[in-house]
């Protein structure tokens, strides 16, 4: 009885611990389209720091500058270059990320050109 009573418990306090959300820090790779439809591989980048960048077809240069927040599965995201036409929005989206892969679906964006068509973008740790 005290044995079970122990496995009980030590389960309560563990399992909270690997059911916790994941961080989205690091490089994710999405594969994309464009408009003519040429396929192509964009590198997301989130720092540590709470800066984000988007490299379009991870050719080295950044074209996509941002900050972001995440509480739990949410990530919010706010760009902030003047020329970027999601400037001043912030964009949430729930994540869930299993080994080297992170799904994010729109929670809640304003932006067309950040949220897409609103399926979901699967990425793979860079």
């Amino acid at each position: 009885m005290r044995f079970s009573k122990f496995m009980l418990l030590g389960a309560l306090f563990i399992i909270p611990f690997f059911m916790s959300a994941q961080s989205v820090v690091g490089s994710w790779l999405m594969e994309g389209t464009t408009e003519s439809g040429a396929k192509i591989t964009n590198k997301i980048s989130f720092l540590a720091s709470g800066d984000m960048t988007v490299d379009f077809a991870n050719d080295g240069s950044i074209e996509v500058k941002a900050t972001y927040t995440q509480a739990g599965d949410k990530v919010s995201i706010t760009a902030t270059s003047k020329e970027d036409p999601c400037s001043g929005t912030v964009g949430v989206y729930q994540v869930t990320i299993a080994g080297n892969t992170c799904t994010a679906k729109v929670v809640n964006d304003p932006c067309d050109a950040r949220r897409g068509d609103g399926t979901p973008m699967v990425m793979t740790k860079a």
